[in-house]
């Protein structure tokens, strides 16, 4: 946790392995989301996956953001350490319906 001493640079590690994560999984997502949709529906697809994303990074933020300042009244670490079990167990439900994906995309040309 930063402190007025420290600064923001504890979290510059964490933020650019996240950051480097997300670069690496987005394009290779949106490949393999839209690989199986016909090339006459692709901007459609494409929409519907945009969309897919916007809304679930919204509600994520909306409930993360909701159990940290529910907590955060009584000091910004308890909001972390409320907030945190809800993010790590999203992050596991995630993992866990990709077991679900199928192991080959289809093409349709």
């Amino acid at each position: 946790m930063p402190s007025p001493r420290t600064g923001a640079w504890p979290l510059v590690p964490g933020l650019l392995l996240a950051g480097a994560g997300l670069g690496f999984l987005v394009v290779p997502l949106a490949n393999v989301a839209l690989s199986a949709v016909p090339a006459e529906t692709a901007g459609a697809g494409s929409g519907i996956l945009s969309t897919a994303q916007q809304f679930g990074g919204a509600l994520g933020v909306a409930v993360i953001g909701t159990v940290f300042f529910d907590h955060a009244s009584t000091g910004m670490a308890d909001g972390v350490h409320a907030a945190a079990p809800w993010i790590v167990g999203a992050m596991l439900a995630c993992a866990g319906l990709c077991v679900l994906l199928p192991r080959h995309a289809t093409r349709h040309d």
